[in-house]
């Protein structure tokens, strides 16, 4: 593809479209089959593709002794009505993004599958770069994921970003819990018969995220009142347990 074509895909043109538009282009006035061989696509594709380009006013139809004929839209025409698109996509802009922002305030759900899926819900957590995140921490991460904590943390640390998780208190989490100053991570153990979850859930900025180790799947719900429900009762619960 060369940069011509590009520059028309980045208007919206597939790959045999610009290059029937260049075709026509090039050509004058001229029959969909001379275009189409021009081009190097078949008549009726390019018969189709000409059809649609001259709805989109990239071509016109002409008449010539009955017969049909194309005319590409000179290239200065594109530009200036591009041009004109962008001006009136810029005066309706503030309505857009009223539109929009009232679009933010519906909960949006994204799933995602397998041990890369829920690599992914982490690494958004990174992304979202919140001050705190805040975890009922599942012991099944260790050994659905054991290597995962090493290439994570780093990257929180890095990014400043703290944590507080409740976990099930076992020789693993024990020994993880040591290290909570460096990660900059608070950590409360729990027995296994109080709290054992299979399934891991972390609040953070207004997202909560949802990981099961064992079906290996997960949920970010991203909903500013459900994260800050979750988050009141995740606070309630830890300053209750820290008495």
């Amino acid at each position: 593809m060369n940069a011509i074509e590009s520059t028309l895909n980045n208007l919206g043109l597939s790959p045999n479209e610009a290059k029937v538009y260049l075709a026509a282009l090039e050509m004058g006035t001229a029959s969909a089959q001379d275009i189409s061989h021009k081009a190097g696509v078949i008549r009726t594709t390019g018969y189709s593709i000409l059809e649609r380009l001259a709805i989109r006013n990239f071509v016109y139809k002409t008449k010539e002794k009955s017969k049909t004929r194309y005319v590409a839209e000179s290239p200065k025409n594109l530009v200036h009505r591009f041009g004109h698109y962008q001006h009136e996509l810029t005066n309706s802009l503030p309505e857009l993004e009223a539109i929009y922002n009232q679009s933010q305030v519906k909960p949006k759900i994204v799933f995602y599958e397998g041990k890369d899926g829920i690599e992914e819900i982490y690494a958004d957590t990174i992304r979202e770069n919140p001050k705190e995140i805040l975890e009922y921490f599942s012991s099944e991460m260790f050994t659905k994921l054991p290597y995962f904590p090493m290439e994570y943390l780093p990257k929180r640390i890095r990014h400043n970003i703290h944590a507080k998780r409740i976990a099930t208190d076992n020789h693993k989490m024990r020994e993880h819990a040591t290290h909570d100053k460096e990660e900059l991570s608070q950590t409360i153990l729990l027995p296994k018969e109080e709290f054992n979850p299979p399934v891991e859930i972390n609040i953070y900025n207004n997202k909560v995220a949802f990981m099961s180790y064992s079906d290996e799947i997960g949920v970010i719900i991203e909903s500013q009142g459900i994260a800050d429900a979750m988050r009141q009762i995740y606070r309630l619960l830890w300053k209750k347990l820290k008495r």
